[in-house]
C-alpha cells in the first residue's frame, strides 16, 4: 500500500487524520468488524504510523468518543432560552439534537451501542447526554418557578424526552425507515406535542 509521506506532517495533523479515518468505518462497520488496518489504509498511513499516535483500536474510539464531549451546547440554549411556545421550542430542541447526531456521523450511535460492552465509554457518552438533558431540565424547572408548568419531576421527563427521541434516530438511521416510515421533523412534531400534553395535563 502506498502511504502519505508523514515527515512533513505534525503528529496533531497525522493523529487527526487517523481519527477521520476511523470515524466513516466504525459508522460502517461497527467497532468489531473494524480493524487497525482498515483505518490505516483509509488514512493512508501504516499501522506502524497508526500505533504512534495511538496503543490500539480502543484508543482511537476513545478519543472519538471523547471528542464528542467537546461539542458546544450552544445552539441547543439558545433554543431553549428563546422566547417560543413549549411545543415549538421542543420541537426545535429535538431537530437540533438530531442534527448533532448527523453531524458525529454516526458515531454517536455506535458509541451508544457499544457502551454496553465497553464500560470505559460510559462516561464519555453519558456525560454528552447528561449535558443535553440537564439543559433541558433547568428549562422546564424555570417555567415551573414562573407558574406555567404543575410541579412534576423534571429531570425524568427531560431524560426520557432526549432518550426517547435518541432512540427513535437510531432506529431511524439503522434501518433506514424501514420500520418506522416517519420523516424525522414529523417525528419531532409528534414527540413535542405529546409531552406538552402530559406537562399540561
Amino acid at each position: 500500500m502506498e502511504t502519505i509521506e508523514t515527515g512533513n506532517l505534525t503528529d496533531n495533523t497525522l493523529s487527526i487524520r487517523i481519527i477521520e479515518a476511523a470515524k466513516q468505518l466504525f459508522v460502517d462497520h461497527g467497532f468489531k468488524g473494524t480493524t487497525t488496518k482498515m483505518i490505516a489504509k483509509e488514512a493512508n498511513v501504516n499501522e506502524a504510523t497508526l500505533f504512534r499516535h495511538f496503543k490500539n483500536k480502543e484508543g482511537i474510539f476513545l478519543a472519538i468518543t471523547k471528542d464528542l464531549t467537546k461539542h458546544s451546547n450552544s445552539k441547543l440554549e439558545s433554543i431553549i432560552e428563546s422566547d417560543i411556545p413549549l411545543e415549538e421550542m421542543l420541537f426545535q430542541f429535538g431537530m437540533e439534537l438530531y442534527r448533532r447526531i448527523v453531524q458525529s456521523k454516526g458515531v454517536l450511535i455506535v458509541a451508544i451501542i457499544e457502551s454496553k460492552q465497553r464500560s470505559e465509554l460510559v462516561e464519555n457518552v453519558t456525560s454528552t447526554f447528561r449535558s443535553i438533558v440537564e439543559i433541558l431540565e433547568r428549562k422546564l424547572v424555570r417555567l415551573h418557578d414562573e407558574k406555567k408548568l404543575e410541579k412534576n419531576d423534571f429531570f425524568t421527563v427531560s431524560l426520557m424526552y432526549v432518550e426517547s427521541l435518541i432512540g427513535l434516530f437510531i432506529v431511524q438511521t439503522r434501518l433506514k425507515g424501514d420500520l418506522i416510515p416517519m420523516e424525522i421533523e414529523r417525528l419531532c412534531r409528534s414527540a413535542s406535542k405529546v409531552l406538552v400534553n402530559g406537562l399540561q395535563n
